[in-house]
């Protein structure tokens, strides 16, 4: 139970900047409300709206969501009825599901992207890169780009406990430009998982979660643009993994996603 409800809390940091809308398999045949599950950015803190990729706009109806950012990408499963509003709508007004709240899941300020230094290389491996919900990463819009997740965490006795050991976990992404020629097309980046544990202390993490982070790529593809003359046209993520408890980088293999980048 508490991992199904971690997987949750972790999927809801997952809700932003592009939109992806699903229809639930809760849906009944002849069911007219329609569930979905929504990454998109927050255009409006009231009334809560929310953009989607195809330019549509999800307007929540809920005056408690008091504490949403302007322009940050949130995770959230909604619904409305179908008989009442229709799926193509430009504007479509939305209840969230079973009262759960949009996840913000953009990349801390010190996550990066950031040119690759050695204070930021990995400490430990991930689980996996994708989740259950998107096995890759994708391209979403205005150069950002969505890394879905799994990594080794300790679970804990109570929920302050529990946060803590979260907040112990930073997945940095880096690039290096040095090495690119003139006219390169990929662009390669690596996500480093660091856990900041205190000296000397010795954590089991044998349990795995699922994580989003959502980068803005603005900074990383102008400094590679300017050592190769162009744009990228594909995005490779490179990473360690290791499926064994507690994520160490001893035995861990080499993880990549590759993404195909657009300007548009």
């Amino acid at each position: 139970m508490f991992m199904k409800q971690m997987k949750f809390l972790l999927v809801a940091l997952m809700a932003v900047v592009m939109s992806v809308s699903v229809t639930s398999c809760m849906n009944g045949e002849n069911n007219p409300v329609y569930t979905g599950l929504a990454v998109a950015e927050c255009v409006s803190t009231y009334p809560a709206t929310f953009a989607v990729s195809n330019n549509q706009k999800l307007v929540v109806k809920d005056a408690t969501l008091l504490d949403l950012k302007y322009g940050k990408t949130y995770m959230f499963y909604y619904q409305f009825n179908t008989e009442e509003q229709s799926v193509s709508a430009a504007s479509i007004t939305v209840t969230l599901y079973q009262g759960s709240a949009p996840v913000a899941i953009d990349a801390d300020d010190d996550e990066g992207p950031v040119a690759n230094s050695a204070d930021y290389e990995a400490d430990a491996a991930l689980y996996s890169l994708g989740t259950s919900l998107f096995p890759s990463s994708f391209l979403l819009y205005n150069k950002k780009l969505l890394v879905p997740f799994g990594y080794w965490v300790k679970v804990e006795e109570n929920t302050d406990k529990q946060k803590e050991e979260l907040n112990k976990h930073s997945f940095v992404l880096t690039y290096d430009v040095t090495n690119i020629a003139s006219g390169a097309k990929t662009f390669e980046l690596t996500l480093n998982h660091k856990i900041s544990d205190a000296e000397g202390e010795k954590v089991t993490r044998d349990r795995w979660a699922e994580g989003y982070k959502v980068y803005d790529l603005t900074a990383a593809i102008t400094a590679f643009s300017e050592k190769s003359g162009t744009v990228p046209t594909t995005i490779k993520i490179k990473t360690k993994l290791n499926t064994s408890t507690g994520g160490s980088l001893e035995g861990a293999i080499d993880g990549t996603n590759e993404v195909t980048y657009t300007t548009e």
